[in-house]
């Protein structure tokens, strides 16, 4: 019988678990079901299954490679049972032939990437987020940016060259990834 200290000791190390890792696996979790609320439900029944199933890792590492395969290896059974339309049947089988040839590492590197970049981004000043997002994730323009946040467009201009300026700071070790991964 488990005493109530190791559950409440086990609750917290799931639970930190979960923070650090639950958004970088529904990231990841969605490059393949290219649905977010799918994703998140496949990285959600993992936790529960850690939960109901409790494992033991030897390392971070072999935790962290544990939950990668699980999200990807649930990943791959939501795809083989979703019930959708004879249309979609010919593009399953192409995706799930291109995610076959696709390179594991490869993928698993750019998500981690992405999520960093994506964390730099949220941990811009409150007004260069706002702008960064708007000009460069929307598509939005300096004047509608301006109009939209009731800013002049020179406004817009100083806090687009600070946002870049400070992710450039941020991420100058993953520069050589980001520029790869978005030139190809």
């Amino acid at each position: 019988m488990q005493n109530r200290a190791d559950f409440e000791m086990e609750e917290k190390a799931l639970q930190e678990i979960y923070k650090e890792h639950y958004r970088s696996l529904c990231f990841y979790a969605s490059k393949y079901v290219e649905d977010m609320e799918d994703a998140k439900d496949i990285v959600q029944n993992v936790f529960v299954d850690i939960w109901n199933r409790p494992k033991t890792f030897a390392t971070p590492m072999n935790l962290k490679a544990y939950l990668y395969t699980t999200v990807y290896n649930s990943c791959m059974n939501h795809l083989k049972t979703r019930d959708i339309h004879e249309r979609h049947h010919e593009d399953i089988r192409e995706m799930s032939s291109e995610i076959e040839e696709h390179n594991y590492v490869t993928d698993r590197i750019e998500s981690e990437v992405m999520w960093e970049l994506l964390s730099a981004i949220d941990s811009l000043p409150e007004e260069c987020r706002k702008v960064f997002k708007l000009s460069y994730m929307e598509g939005l323009d300096i004047k509608e940016v301006a109009e939209k946040l009731d800013i002049s467009p020179h406004t817009v201009k100083s806090q687009r060259a600070r946002a870049k300026q400070l992710l450039q700071e941020r991420l100058k070790d993953l520069f050589p990834l980001l520029a790869y991964l978005f030139l190809n």
